[in-house]
């Protein structure tokens, strides 16, 4: 434990292949992660690119087989979060240093291991947690005719996406191996992930109810007793009516269903609907 957090606060410097700038060179090719994506080994091309900086380094110019032998192993099947991705690269680029080629089990056996794990929980995070909040802090802005809306959220997306990336690669080659093995033996990792998808259904719920509206223009009259449609539903349940178109849509995307159809779809028929005077 105090080697782990000696490792993390004070590295030894003596005892590392990389420095500063071999850490930087695999941060810059980590924003380039996702541009070799294939069908057949999903993100393989993109950590093997990120890796190289490394790999170079800790096998030296001179032993060719040795830094071949590397990069093709790295070029086993991977996918995860993109954002998890630097921190898994900097664990391996770790373990690469202390075992090298020896060591190729136990690496690739990491990198397995830690790809699914951190998949959940980085898609937790961004996907469900901050893409939405950053988004609507931006829409309450675009909602009254603002670009800064647009600015606003794509800067503090990008501001924390890259940041954790780049932390992520450092803390990951500092802490090494050991660290992951004490948070997979606690379960930290698992509470994290369960943390992160609560927090992110409650905030996509409540989304939901204030970024989807459909106002009934419908009214009812009675002698001089005017009854609108929108606000008895709303009496009932609020915002019942997007709940259950958002529930709709959620439905037809679990079974297949194209989402820019499903756009333009809702475009129309809203469009058809106002017309016909049944919504406002």
């Amino acid at each position: 434990m105090n080697e782990v957090k000696g490792s993390v606060n004070t590295p030894q410097k003596a005892n590392k292949a990389l420095d500063k700038r071999d850490l930087n060179k695999m941060f810059g090719r980590a924003l380039m992660y996702g541009g070799s994506w294939n069908y057949e080994r999903m993100q393989n091309l993109g950590f093997l690119y990120m890796m190289i900086p490394a790999l170079k380094k800790i096998y030296k110019k001179d032993d060719k087989a040795e830094v071949s032998q590397a990069m093709k192993r790295h070029l086993e099947f991977f996918n995860t979060n993109q954002t998890a991705a630097p921190f898994i690269a900097g664990v391996t680029a770790a373990m690469e240093e202390k075992q090298k080629n020896k060591g190729a089990e136990a690496i690739s056996g990491l990198k397995v291991g830690l790809m699914g794990p951190l998949a959940g929980l980085g898609d937790s995070l961004i996907w469900l947690t901050l893409v939405p909040i950053c988004f609507s802090l931006g829409a309450s802005y675009a909602k009254n005719g603002s670009v800064l809306g647009v600015i606003i959220a794509l800067f503090l997306v990008n501001v924390i996406n890259i940041s954790l990336k780049y932390f992520g690669l450092r803390f990951g080659y500092n802490a090494g191996s050991d660290f992951i093995r004490q948070a997979q033996q606690e379960g930290q990792m698992e509470r994290i992930t369960n943390m992160a998808v609560g927090l992110g259904l409650v905030l996509v719920g409540g989304l939901a109810a204030q970024m989807v509206t459909v106002n009934f223009a419908l009214t009812f009259t009675q002698g001089k007793l005017t009854v609108s449609l929108q606000k008895v539903l709303d009496g009932i349940i609020p915002a019942m009516v997007p709940m259950a178109v958002t529930l709709w849509m959620t439905k037809l995307l679990r079974k297949g269903r194209n989402p820019v159809v499903l756009i333009f779809a809702t475009m129309i028929v809203s469009i058809l609907l106002v017309w016909a005077g049944i919504l406002k």
